[in-house]
């Protein structure tokens, strides 16, 4: 944000940080330029963003080691820079002899020059066109420089002197130089400005610039005018116009006390709904950008009178703004272009009024919003029937028993060659079977081999896979209450002949089964959901569908009894095992089993042991899932002396 225009800032235009044409030295790198006394001295030799190390970056081209070369100018700067540095800051030393062959010189100008946009308000880019103007017989090397109000300040040697102050009526950047040898003080830091530095009274100055917000806010009308802030009386003696850099620092300052004067964001919202930071010398809104941060449900926002040249001028707001209904632009060039309009109603998708014509209705504007943001995807109801065939439930129900029973037969069955498994575990421990095939992206990271040789594909590796995972029972399917199962069709299959597309079904399917911990031998429960695609079958096939896609989310495993597996869980075998209503005959629990649930609960819940005993005991009579359930049910009515104190 250059210093906006006002009685104070009418020395030109000042070009944005942000490469405007000819200013602060910000393009491309061209020779040296030529013009001496009588003429403007060009600042597109000096790269802003990658200003040159050497004190004269164009008339050193030698070596970097040679002697009298850029490496030893650098060195000659850089220890210059280290002994001058308490001296420049204002502050004295001890020991003075060695500054006693310095003067001080004061140059006026920079702050009128193209040049006081750069970031540092162009104090490098003045010190190099310095010394390369003053290194005729041999080479001059200044120190750091300050900027205090309108003037640099720069110690400087005595015999470097008169060198210097010949440059006195140099043109520079468009600005004329005032050198002169001078015996006072180089002024200290908080003289130069309020805003910048930590001032003698920060909280004087807080003041007098919420005293400036209020003097600006129309309750009214809810707008805060920003208009013409270099003509401000109040920031200009607080030094917020100094150079580019401060204007948008200090505009950054205004927004933030902004959001301290409402205790909400609604509150806020409410409370401005209007803004105007027309007559600024805005030439890019990223100068401005945090206006859209701080008050990003404006309705009325006025721009005009600024420096936008062309839409990309504006396009970094293009997805702020959303409630936006009127917005000025007029004294912007961007506001002549062609297609000014159409990109302002495309980019803000609630303008209605635009430069005071209408652009489109209240009714038009609300659809633009609502198409902003994306439509969820339908949540199609469950349907386990899929017509008169009854595949889904048929396939669930023969699909569970044989996985528990012969997980070797029921690969050959439904899956083929192209039929892909895998299985996901959760944050939590698990056994370290299935740890070692797990697919979680979290824990084997998205890139290496690793993700791809999770995914198993073919009858026989999945058969593979599935005799080395732990036993299993599931409830029947009976237990209505045991399950929860989604299903609808799935439209765009490839049909296996290749000759056309065919209809299929996804299945969701979530519940628990009983399991044995291989590691431990102790039986438990676990959580898990998976997901089936069926598709028509290969010819040949024993079944008119098959698997293309099977995936296996589990989540933690909770131990149930203390003791050796029995029949109950075994080994998949081909010999059907009689099935049995599993949660028909809950398990006999001694006092080992229900500690380690018990601790369990807590490690899940983060509650104290005590309030743990009381879910498990209570109306969930120790069946962990209900416990875990009611947790989650009155978790808010608990007090804080149910959980475990953090560290």
């Amino acid at each position: 944000m250059a210093p906006p225009t006002g009685p104070r800032a009418s020395r030109g235009n000042r070009p944005s940080q942000r490469g405007s044409r000819g200013g602060g030295g910000i393009g491309k790198r061209r020779g040296p330029s030529r013009t001496d006394r009588d003429g403007d001295v060009s600042m597109d030799s000096v790269n802003a963003a990658n200003p040159p190390t050497g004190p004269s970056a164009h008339s050193t081209r030698g070596n970097r080691g040679s002697r009298g070369g850029r490496g030893s100018r650098v060195s000659t700067r850089l220890a210059s820079n280290v002994r001058n540095h308490a001296s420049e800051d204002g502050t004295a030393r001890s020991d003075k002899s060695q500054f006693s062959n310095k003067v001080t010189l004061k140059i006026h100008g920079l702050s009128a020059s193209k040049a006081s946009g750069n970031q540092d308000g162009g104090l490098r880019s003045l010190l190099e066109f310095l010394e390369r103007k003053s290194s005729k017989g041999r080479p001059v090397v200044l120190g750091r420089g300050v900027i205090r109000g309108e003037y640099v300040w720069l110690k400087v040697k005595q015999a470097d002197a008169p060198l210097l102050l010949r440059l006195n009526g140099f043109s520079y950047a468009g600005a004329s130089l005032t050198i002169e040898e001078t015996n006072d003080p180089i002024p200290p830091q908080n003289a130069q400005s309020t805003i910048d530095g930590p001032g003698p009274n920060p909280s004087e100055t807080r003041e007098k610039l919420l005293a400036v917000l209020s003097s600006r806010y129309n309750a009214e009308q809810k707008l805060l005018d920003l208009s013409a802030l270099g003509a401000d009386q109040n920031l200009f003696s607080l030094g917020a116009f100094q150079s580019k850099a401060l204007a948008e620092k200090s505009f950054k300052v205004l927004m933030s006390l902004t959001n301290t004067r409402y205790d909400n964001p609604v509150e806020k919202e409410a409370g401005i709904q209007a803004v105007t930071i027309a007559n600024n010398d805005i030439h890019d809104v990223y100068e401005v950008f945090t206006l859209a941060q701080t008050l990003p449900h404006l309705r009325r926002l006025d721009l005009s009178g600024n420096k936008l040249e062309d839409m990309s001028k504006l396009a970094k707001w293009r997805h702020e703004f959303r409630r936006l209904e009127e917005m000025h632009a007029l004294g912007n060039p961007l506001a002549n272009l062609p297609n000014y309009s159409t990109q302002m109603v495309e980019w803000f998708p609630s303008l209605q009024v635009l430069d005071g014509r209408r652009v489109r209705t209240p009714e038009e504007a609300a659809e633009a919003f609502k198409s902003w943001f994306p439509t969820p995807l339908p949540r199609l109801p469950s349907n386990l029937r899929d017509g008169g065939n009854n595949v889904a439930s048929t396939f669930i129900r023969g699909f569970f028993t044989t996985y528990d029973q012969d997980r070797v037969s029921l690969a050959r069955q439904f899956y083929d060659d192209d039929s892909a498994f895998s299985l996901r575990t959760g944050a939590e421990p698990v056994p370290d079977t299935y740890d070692n095939f797990s697919r979680n992206l979290e824990t084997i990271g998205v890139r290496g081999s690793s993700t791809q040789q999770r995914l198993f594909t073919g009858s026989n590796l999945i058969a593979e896979l599935w005799a080395r995972l732990p036993a299993t029972r599931h409830p029947s399917l009976d237990l209505v209450d045991a399950w929860q199962v989604d299903c609808h069709t799935f439209p765009g299959l490839a049909e296996p002949s290749g000759q056309g597309l065919a209809m299929g079904l996804a299945i969701t399917v979530h519940g628990r089964f009983e399991e044995v911990d291989p590691t431990r031998q102790l039986l438990g429960t676990r959580q898990f959901s998976r997901s089936f695609i069926l598709g028509p079958s290969k010819s040949g096939a024993p079944h008119p569908y098959r698997v293309i896609s099977d995936e296996l989310a589990l989540q933690t495993w909770v131990p149930q009894q203390q003791q050796t597996p029995t029949a109950a869980v075994q080994a998949p075998t081909v010999t059907p095992a009689p099935t049995t209503a599993v949660a028909a005959q809950p398990p006999v629990l001694d006092d080992a089993m229900r500690a380690q649930m018990v601790e369990e609960l807590c490690r899940q819940t983060g509650m104290t042991p005590e309030y743990s005993r009381l879910c498990l005991a209570g109306l969930a009579d120790w069946n962990f899932d209900l416990a875990l359930k009611s947790f989650h049910e009155k978790r808010g009515e608990l007090p804080p002396e149910a959980f475990v104190p953090t560290a």
